[in-house]
């Protein structure tokens, strides 16, 4: 009998917890960032503003954006030749690149709130910059109070270069 009662308890305690890894393994939605082209040139400053789009049925609340590689390493200034900056930016603000007086107000990213549709504008200081098909974007956010992560592939990130064709 107690070897019935062990092998029911160890069996309920494996499916407790598969079930709630399986739950928290994904997050309800997907995150996507709007692409914008822009013939960019080393040793200057721009600030993209591109659309957010989030997914999911609930809002979320952006906690951190990240520029990084495939393998999760930031990317840097001394490597990539890619110092950046990125703010919340208004949603009527028309999606683009901006010069550094054209930019207007931009605001703290921390706890901007996206449903559905919104706007962030990256400040980028380029060096000497390669296209490099392993940049992401690393989004950290909380939706229905859970704090989550996204990868985010993002085409104007690894497209994103400084040689004069």
């Amino acid at each position: 009998m107690k070897k019935i009662v062990l092998i029911f308890s160890i069996l309920f305690g494996l499916f407790t917890v598969s079930g709630c890894n399986e739950k928290d393994e994904e997050v309800a939605g997907k995150l996507f960032l709007g692409n914008t082209g822009y013939p960019f040139a080393s040793n200057e400053t721009y600030h993209a503003v591109v659309p957010i789009e989030w997914t999911g049925e609930s809002p979320v609340i952006i906690t951190s954006v990240e520029l990084i590689k495939r393998d999760k390493k930031p990317i840097n200034y001394e490597e990539d030749g890619i110092k950046y900056d990125v703010f919340g930016a208004d949603p009527s603000k028309k999606t683009g690149v901006w010069g550094e007086s054209d930019i207007g107000d931009l605001k703290n990213l921390d706890d901007s709130e996206i449903d559905r549709e919104g706007k962030i504008a990256l400040k980028l200081t380029l060096g000497d910059v390669k296209e490099d098909p392993e940049r992401r974007v690393k989004i950290n956010f909380i939706n229905d109070g859970e704090e989550s992560e996204k990868i985010v592939v993002w085409k104007t990130l690894e497209m994103l270069t400084t040689d004069k064709n």
